[in-house]
């Protein structure tokens, strides 16, 4: 999605636009995308885990404490 999303933001103008060029990129683009999520995880899910958690026991805690 993120690679599919960068494509369509069209930053530059393609010289030669064609059927099959759009079809390479997305062909190589799932490859990319299937390298990315075998090797380079992002942490990207790993850090929203982080400050959910963070988050809710901050919930927690201010629930427990009596208002003073």
């Amino acid at each position: 999605m993120m690679l599919k999303s960068m494509r369509q933001a069209k930053l530059t103008d393609s010289l030669f636009d064609s059927k099959a060029i759009d079809t390479f990129t997305e062909m190589q683009d799932a490859q990319v995308a299937t390298s990315m999520a075998e090797h380079a995880p992002l942490g990207i899910g790993k850090a929203m885990t982080d400050f959910l958690s963070k988050s809710q026991a901050n919930l927690n805690l201010s629930a427990a404490d009596p208002p003073a």
